[in-house]
């Protein structure tokens, strides 16, 4: 296995709607994940800031796509799904134009029916503002293809885990992994919750403490629900499980906190790099 084919896991923060494309001034309670923020900044230059070599595909899980049944984008020229209401209509009119890789769609299906999964293929389905919204300025020429899986109804923790397992081997085949979701998802222009510092001391203990073996990182993701802020900090779980099955796909490795930034009250727009299995 060549270095240069070896990618690492990224889990991504996505903002709020398409909240990287409206200025403040349009919507001051925006500000801080607008159009000109550090937050946007920060996805633009995230390539060159990280050196992250050019993949053969992004293969993503994004909050906003469940399915009952595990499946996979297989389109090879994507729509975009405008799955947010209330913005300014430009939003609506956003372009990203990527395609799709059928063989690697097809790879991560077999990896997936590998680790227990029934596993569908989507043909109709556009991506959605999980995908574009932060891809289309981490790659705004458009020039990797892409690949979404969904996550499970279900929201089963353990059984997001057995995805990101499952899709461990692809980091080692230049295909970047990518989890879009948010560190928390509560709290909204609500400034100074008492939950919101303790639940980042523990997500960032959980995800980067590199005293922590294989297993107990694993166990901590299982153990979620006994940690007493974690229902403050996400009400529902799905912009959770993303950071979950990154982790899962590295192994279960400490990762490298690359921006922590709480923006809107106690939003956690939290970027990783874990390494590959």
């Amino acid at each position: 296995m060549s270095a240069k084919n070896v990618q690492p896991i990224i889990f991504l923060s996505h903002g709020a709607g398409p909240s990287f494309y409206i200025d403040a001034k349009q919507a001051p309670n925006l500000k801080g994940l607008d159009k000109d923020s550090k937050a946007a900044a920060v996805l633009k230059s995230f390539v060159s800031d990280h050196q992250i070599k050019s993949p053969k595909a992004l293969v993503v899980l994004s909050a906003h796509w469940q399915e009952k049944t595990c499946s996979v984008n297989i389109n090879e020229q994507h729509s975009l799904l405008y799955d947010y209401g209330g913005f300014p209509q430009e939003t609506y009119q956003l372009q990203w134009p990527v395609v799709g890789d059928l063989g690697v769609a097809r790879r991560v299906k077999e990896l997936l029916e590998a680790g227990g999964f029934a596993c569908k293929e989507e043909n109709k389905r556009g991506l959605d503002h999980g995908v574009f919204v932060p891809l289309k300025l981490v790659f705004p020429e458009a020039n990797v293809p892409v690949i979404q899986v969904s996550l499970l109804k279900s929201l089963d923790m353990a059984e997001h885990l057995k995805i990101g397992e499952a899709l461990s081997d692809l980091s080692k085949e230049n295909i970047l992994v990518i989890g879009s979701g948010f560190a928390t998802h509560g709290g909204l222009s609500t400034g100074g919750l008492v939950w919101a510092k303790p639940f980042k001391e523990w997500i960032h203990d959980v995800v980067s403490n590199s005293k922590h073996s294989a297993a107990e990182r694993k166990q901590k993701f299982l153990d979620y629900k006994k940690v007493e802020t974690f229902s403050k900090a996400h009400p529902a779980i799905e912009h959770f499980l993303p950071i979950a099955i990154c982790c899962a796909a590295s192994g279960y490795q400490a990762a490298e906190i690359l921006f922590s930034e709480f923006s809107i009250g106690c939003l956690l727009n939290d970027h990783y790099r874990f390494p590959a299995k």
